[in-house]
């Protein structure tokens, strides 16, 4: 159950900054673009595994 946790977080950190949501104006922007497909479909893939792995984990949980 953590670790689907753990990937949702992680999608949700790199969906906001992959997505330039993030950039302050006195930070550097990113040195290389970054793929629409990663901020379109590869994160929110992502972060609907966690669930899944979140969900189950809550099954077992409550099945033992």
């Amino acid at each position: 159950m953590r670790r689907g946790l753990l990937y949702m977080l992680l999608a949700a950190v790199i969906h906001y900054f992959a997505g330039g949501y993030g950039a302050p104006i006195f930070l550097l922007p990113l040195p290389a673009p970054v793929m629409p497909l990663l901020t379109q479909y590869l994160t929110p893939l992502l972060f609907l595994g966690g669930l899944g792995l979140t969900i189950y984990g809550f099954f077992l949980k409550v099945k033992s």
